[in-house]
Parts: structure tokens; C-alpha cells; sequence
């Protein structure tokens, strides 16, 4: 049997690799999500080290409950935040 040069990347590593390329990435946006609210909420309203770890532990409360399927839908806190506050978040 003869070996034969591939060209290119075996489909199955491509796919896994561009997976974790966009995990990498959701990852880093997140971060960078939380550092600017972090940083706005110390420099802007004067939020210091207990309220901002309140505010972390509440955060990944709610992304804990999305993420698990408690809160089915993105929708579902856009809902909520409009009704009760009357906000609505467009990015």
C-alpha cells in the first residue's frame, strides 16, 4: 500500500480545533465583559471590593442558571430587565 501526502488538515482536528479557537475566544469576551463592568462600576459609582465581589457572585449566579437551563433563553432577562426597570440593552 502507498503512502499518500495529504494536503490540508484532517477534517475531524479542523473541526475540533476551530471549537476550541471559538471557546478561546467566547472566553475572552467574557472576561473582557466582566473587567469593563467591574472597572465602571468602581470608577463610575465608587464600588469597592466587597460590592464588586457581590456583584461577581451574583453575575456567575446568573450564568450558572443559564448555563444549566434554569433560564431557558437570553430573551428571558431581557424580558425581565424591561418589564421591571424599564431597560432595554442593544448591542
Amino acid at each position: 500500500m502507498a503512502y499518500t501526502k495529504r494536503k490540508g488538515m484532517n477534517p475531524a482536528l479542523a473541526a475540533i480545533t476551530a471549537k476550541k479557537r471559538d471557546n478561546l475566544l467566547v472566553s475572552a469576551a467574557a472576561k473582557a465583559n466582566m473587567l469593563i463592568s467591574l472597572m465602571v462600576l468602581h470608577d463610575k459609582f465608587g464600588f469597592g471590593e466587597k460590592r464588586l465581589q457581590r456583584f461577581m457572585d451574583e453575575y456567575y449566579k446568573q450564568l450558572e442558571a443559564y448555563n444549566s437551563g434554569h433560564i431557558e433563553r437570553v430573551k428571558d432577562f431581557e424580558d425581565v430587565l424591561w418589564e421591571e426597570c424599564g431597560i432595554k440593552v442593544e448591542l
